[in-house]
């Protein structure tokens, strides 16, 4: 069985054994901690033995290795912070809202470092290659809903969290910065998927479908977890994980249908 479908499985069932824990909660609330500071570390290992999957499947070293490579160790590093998160809440008994930021939001903001590098390194080896980038208005299209969804962000958002005297300084940073790495982030992804969509449904376009997909939905937890972790509304056993869980999982089935492209060339 290829990994892709065994990753496939695994993502269905902890997916459904997620929602399941944190509907019935079973045994309380440590469990439920326990549940949800463990499945984000399961599924970012996911994430990390896709990519790295796709990284040893290169040959030599080239633009394109170096790129992948770069992702590599950008969810590394968010496999340390998913670690650390846990490790805080569930050995040390530390309350990571109280004493946001936390040694594992060190971790999270340095991973989007060499994952928005790599990112943009693969965009520019695409650019030199020659091929399409497909139609200028896909491009206005999607710059203005950026645009939109940035407006919306900073008026929902971002202004009251700076306008909010309660909160620190180094606080308000790491609660805007989240969002908005996310979607410098996720532009080159979707330039990616766009682009390799343009070769038709094959393998070629599928591992940047789930890398992008898989960035959105980070995208969508990191927005909605400042706005909730802002107003003290965020408690383990959120179904707001399954965005995070879910992320983790399509990115590294990326990774492993990358592997099989290589492979079948």
């Amino acid at each position: 069985m290829k990994a892709s479908k065994r990753t496939w499985i695994f993502t269905v069932l902890l997916i459904l054994f997620n929602a399941l824990f944190f509907w019935l909660k079973p045994g309380g609330d440590f469990p439920l901690t326990v549940v949800s500071d463990l499945l984000p570390v399961i599924a970012a290992f996911v994430a990390l033995l896709g990519i790295g999957s796709a990284v040893k499947s290169f040959s030599g070293m080239d633009q394109t290795k170096g790129a992948w490579l770069l992702l590599f160790i950008g969810m590394a590093l968010f496999f340390c912070a998913e670690c650390t998160y846990g490790a805080l809440e569930v050995i040390f008994k530390v309350d990571v809202n109280k004493v946001f930021p936390t040694l594992a939001d060190l971790f999270w903001t340095v991973a989007y470092a060499p994952i928005f590098f790599g990112l943009i390194m693969l965009v520019t080896g695409y650019r030199k290659s020659g091929l399409s980038f497909g139609r200028t208005s896909s491009y206005v299209f999607g710059l203005c809903a950026f645009m939109f969804i940035t407006f919306t962000i900073a008026n929902k958002l971002f202004t009251p969290i700076m306008n909010d005297p309660e909160t620190g300084r180094l606080a308000k940073i790491v609660y805007l910065y989240y969002p908005m790495a996310d979607l410098f982030v996720i532009i080159p992804a979707m330039i990616l998927a766009y682009i390799t969509y343009l070769f038709g449904k094959s393998l070629i376009s599928r591992p940047w479908r789930y890398i992008a997909l898989g960035f959105l939905c980070m995208t969508t937890f990191d927005i909605v977890y400042s706005y909730l972790s802002w107003n003290n509304m965020y408690n383990p056993g959120n179904f707001l994980d399954l965005f995070q869980n879910l992320s983790y999982l399509l990115i590294g089935l990326g990774g492993f249908y990358q592997k099989e492209l290589l492979e079948s060339i």
